[in-house]
């Protein structure tokens, strides 16, 4: 069963090759850390940070939760919350990003990597999440329509990753039934 848990270093391996197989198969829409620097020393070393932007404490950068996706012991991907609407968040990234790893992908991991992190926001006090996706990413769209996500617009976009792009923004209500 898939469960969504809080960064830990029993899972570094599984997620250096999520990481590796995003890069591999040049996945833009969603870039995970790059796994050269991902050695046995990375999650100690960057604990500390995480650990800063999860309390809001980095300037200039939202606060920031950060899940592990794992079914069976096995890294499948990640969740993330961010709970500020900020500039960047509204747009460029918004309030929830998540990723499956290619060689899972297809199988509903996303669905509910995405059901159980709504339930994660309405935790925190959230009413209501916006999902920022390339409008090239099908599966994604799918995802966040199957959930109640409704499309407020599509504006054009750009970051490194991604280049210049089309970005559909979807609200999701979390008081809704079902979410």
């Amino acid at each position: 069963m898939l469960t969504l848990l809080r960064r830990s270093p029993e899972y570094v391996g599984g997620y250096r090759e999520y990481c590796q197989e995003l890069y591999d198969h040049n996945v833009v829409y969603f870039r995970p850390t790059n796994p050269e620097r991902i050695d046995d020393h990375w999650f100690e070393r960057t604990k500390e940070w995480y650990d800063r932007k999860e309390a809001g404490l980095i300037p200039g950068q939202p606060t920031s939760i950060h899940y592990w996706a794992v079914d069976d012991g096995k890294f499948i991907g990640e969740f993330q919350l961010r709970l500020e609407l900020t500039e960047e968040v509204m747009k460029g990234i918004g309030s929830v990003g998540y990723a499956v790893r290619v060689s899972e992908q297809g199988k509903g991991y996303g669905k509910e990597i995405l059901k159980q992190g709504l339930t994660i926001a309405k935790a925190y006090g959230m009413s209501k999440v916006l999902l920022n996706i390339n409008s090239t990413n099908e599966a994604s769209i799918h995802v966040c329509e199957g959930m109640g996500g409704r499309l407020m617009d599509t504006v054009k976009a750009y970051n490194e990753a991604e280049g210049e792009h089309l970005m559909r923004r979807y609200w999701i209500d979390l008081a809704e039934e079902g979410n």
